[in-house]
């Protein structure tokens, strides 16, 4: 599974985008060092905080195309504290007791990673992601970079457990981001796809994700914290897809009961 980028002679990109012309080396250098040090010092910079996690989990046989069938829905309340993050789910399909026998079970992605956890993948420096200028954009006065990057298999940190198998996978993508600061606003994973042993026989595997992040201000500080994330994933002959909304941002409440049943970052 590739992600095809078709080339277009520059004065055509540039009338698409109305953008300005692409950065030289150096700029685009400086741009890409911008974002892997915000990037790297996200998690560090977020303080202990809940939100509520909408989550919509469908499956199909096809990635593209309308023959989704809906497995459940879920909210959950998500805890972030001490740099890690705990789901507790509290309602499945509208209801609120017998919670585990709403939820429809099978080979399908379970959802994590977006508050950092993912972002580490494309900047880790073990990864050496190289990155390409791709176009920039303008939106309420901010100028967003956006880059096209890529992770071979070899370097690559991204590591899917499938059954028994550890799977490492290559990935490639697009990562939008402050011009100025380097912040990330917005990044699209796609993996190359690998292989996982499943009764006897070799089963492919691979995910996309993408996440949207946005100003929020909690207590009386503001931080960059995701919005919405769309999830497919691939296990044998079927494609998961998670459709994400995280809202209600608030202080954590130091009294409150964390359950430790579900750890994603």
């Amino acid at each position: 599974m590739k992600l095809v980028v078709a080339i277009l002679p520059s004065v055509i990109v540039l009338a698409a985008h109305g953008q300005t012309p692409a950065p030289g080396t150096i700029e685009s250098k400086a741009i890409v060092a911008r974002m892997h040090e915000a990037a790297l010092a996200y998690a560090d910079c977020l303080q202990d905080f809940t939100c509520t996690r909408f989550l919509t989990r469908s499956a199909g046989s096809l990635l593209d195309g309308p023959h989704w069938r809906r497995l459940d829905t879920q909210e959950a309340v998500i805890a972030y504290v001490d740099h890690t993050e705990h789901a507790d789910i509290v309602k499945v399909n509208g209801e609120t007791v017998d919670l585990a026998k709403h939820i429809k079970r099978g080979p399908y992605f379970t959802p994590g990673g977006e508050f950092g956890g993912m972002l580490q993948k494309i900047f880790d420096r073990k990864a050496q992601a190289e990155f390409q200028w791709d176009h920039d954009e303008a939106s309420s006065g901010l100028r967003t970079c956006v880059f096209r990057y890529n992770v071979p298999q070899a370097t690559s940190t991204e590591i899917i457990q499938a059954d028994a198998d550890r799977v490492r996978l290559g990935h490639h993508g697009m990562v939008w981001a402050d011009c100025l600061t380097g912040a990330v606003i917005r990044f699209r994973i796609e993996t190359d796809i690998g292989e996982s042993a499943r009764s006897g026989r070799r089963v492919p595997v691979g995910f996309r994700i993408e996440v949207r992040y946005a100003p929020v201000t909690i207590g009386t500080q503001e931080f960059l914290l995701p919005q919405s994330a769309v999830e497919t994933s691939l296990f044998d002959k079927t494609w998961t897809k998670l459709e994400i909304r995280f809202e209600q941002y608030r202080k954590f409440d130091a009294n409150s009961v964390i359950k430790l049943g579900e750890d994603k970052d």
